[in-house]
């Protein structure tokens, strides 16, 4: 009654008219103490292996009649008292203990919603799987269905699967080839295949296959769709635009000058950071990814160093700078002297 919008519509326009749940000779049961056992009737009741609760109750009130009978509707396990009367005893022992005659009469009707053996078999077939474990049921009967599936596929040679039948708490260890296939698509396979190439790109898993394309060719083979984010940082920054390139040029030595909608900036590490200088800011600008991220944070870092003391470290550059002009005129062995001693130390050198 709850879910009605989630049935057929026949049903939802019966809920219109007159509820299609509610039985004239059906009832719920909550408990033993509602039933009033006065006359023949049919009881539908839990635990289906007749171990506690109100099957139980039942049985062993009415198990000593023999007009009275019980149908077990499914797999019972070894053990239960469901089990036990299938062998047809002449007595039960109650749940208090005490014996009682066994008259009533007891049937099985499977209403198992487990396949039978034409599924399994046919199921197996179609899968081929290398191993099977056989993990539901007695370890009698997984026997059998064992040697059954052995005799049926012994004399196919595309599908000879290996049968595992572990007791409960027994360990199974399945060893799997390691490598997989990928294939190759989209511009990756222009190329013919080289030895000791190796090939780069997105692998992209497909069910059991695994695909191996560039990038650029996820919207023509699948349904997913590559995106950047281009992230731009702006500074308060009223530092010399020499100056600037000075020190982003100790940073990277291809910082380049160039112009951008004709605006001063500057272009660094293989063009990926953009930095446009004004008057009294600079905007970083850079295509994110875990090297640029980091490519920024350093230049970054340099800037706000350079905002901070822009006087000490505009002298130190004119000081380097006389060096370096100083340098140019020195003989080459001494040039040499100067750079081992700048590196390794006077000591050392």
């Amino acid at each position: 009654q709850t879910y009605i919008g989630a049935m057929n519509e026949k049903i939802r326009r019966q809920i219109g008219i007159s509820n299609p749940f509610v039985f004239k000779h059906i009832s719920n049961l909550k408990n033993i103490d509602n039933f009033d056992d006065i006359g023949p009737c049919v009881i539908l009741a839990s635990p289906g292996m007749m171990q506690s609760g109100l099957s139980r109750q039942l049985f062993e009130a009415w198990c000593t009649d023999k007009r009275n009978g019980v149908i077990v509707a499914g797999y019972c396990v070894e053990g239960t008292l469901a089990k036990h009367i299938l062998s047809e005893p002449s007595e039960v022992v109650t749940i208090s203990g005490q014996r009682i005659p066994l008259r009533m009469s007891v049937d099985y009707i499977s209403f198992s919603a487990h396949t039978d053996y034409e599924q399994t078999s046919e199921f197996i077939r179609t899968l081929n799987p290398p191993h099977i474990v056989l993990v539901h049921g007695e370890q009698n009967e997984m026997m059998r269905l064992k040697q059954a599936l052995l005799r049926e596929f012994e004399d196919n040679e595309d599908l000879q699967p290996v049968f595992h039948t572990p007791r409960n708490t027994q360990a199974v260890e399945l060893y799997f080839r390691g490598e997989k296939m990928a294939k190759v698509m989209g511009s990756l396979a222009s190329q013919p295949p080289k030895n000791d190439h190796i090939v780069s790109g997105i692998l992209v898993k497909r069910g059991f296959n695994y695909h191996l394309m560039h990038p650029k060719d996820l919207n023509n083979y699948t349904e997913l769709s590559t995106t950047s984010v281009t992230e731009r940082q702006k500074l308060h920054c009223t530092v010399p635009s020499h100056l600037l390139l000075h020190y982003l040029t100790q940073l990277s030595p291809d910082t380049t000058p160039i112009m951008v909608h004709g605006q001063q900036a500057l272009r660094m590490f293989d063009g990926a950071i953009t930095i446009c200088h004004s008057f009294d800011s600079v905007t970083i600008e850079w295509v994110s990814d875990g090297v640029n991220d980091m490519y920024a944070d350093a230049v970054l870092s340099v800037i706000l160093k350079l905002s901070t003391d822009t006087k000490k470290l505009e002298s130190a550059a004119e000081v380097k700078q006389e060096l370096i002009h100083k340098k140019r005129d020195l003989p080459f062995p001494e040039k040499v002297m100067n750079l081992m001693t700048e590196m390794f130390g006077s000591q050392n050198v």
